[in-house]
């Protein structure tokens, strides 16, 4: 994969992409004589045990949890040594944790690359309901209707009304 295919078009600012994913992959690829990227330098990774409390989690491709993912580094020094892919979206480093081997993961990496060239951000946000740091220009509003230029996804608003009861205390 070449991984100018997922830089940011502004450098130091996220848009579609994240530039502290690109950021950080860039550091860690290494670059060939003909400028392309060695492939399989790394790999991403679904962890099934819960990082909160060990419960087992299912891989859903519609609602991902960064803290689930793991960017798993290749080569003879690497081993089991990961990177916390949440980590490198919002600060854009991480430090390299090891994992036990009984932990089970699985091997997303060309399902993920796949649908974030294609998608963007929006990998991480199926609702669309977060606020993303250089999401300005996320949305072009078109009547009552908004389409994400990130994903090209297409959503009608609604307007619903909310009926609020409160109780007071009053003495009389």
């Amino acid at each position: 994969m070449d991984i100018s295919n997922i830089k940011p078009k502004v450098n130091g600012q996220s848009d579609k992409y994240s530039w502290n994913l690109y950021n950080f992959l860039n550091k860690l690829y290494k670059k060939k004589v003909e400028g392309k990227y060695y492939e399989k330098q790394l790999e991403i990774h679904w962890l099934h045990n819960s990082r909160w409390d060990g419960s087992y989690l299912e891989f859903d491709k519609n609602n991902l949890n960064m803290n689930q993912m793991l960017i798993l580094p290749l080569g003879k020094k690497h081993g089991r040594t990961f990177y916390s892919l949440s980590a490198v979206l919002g600060k854009g480093k991480a430090t390299e944790f090891a994992l036990p081997y009984s932990y089970e993961l699985t091997d997303i990496t060309d399902w993920f690359f796949e649908t974030y060239i294609k998608d963007g951000r929006c990998i991480f946000d199926r609702t669309h309901n977060g606020w993303w740091q250089g999401a300005e220009d996320r949305y072009t509003y078109v009547n009552n209707t908004r389409k994400c230029n990130w994903c090209s996804q297409w959503h009608k608003k609604e307007i619903k009304k909310v009926q609020k009861i409160t109780r007071e205390v009053e003495w009389v």
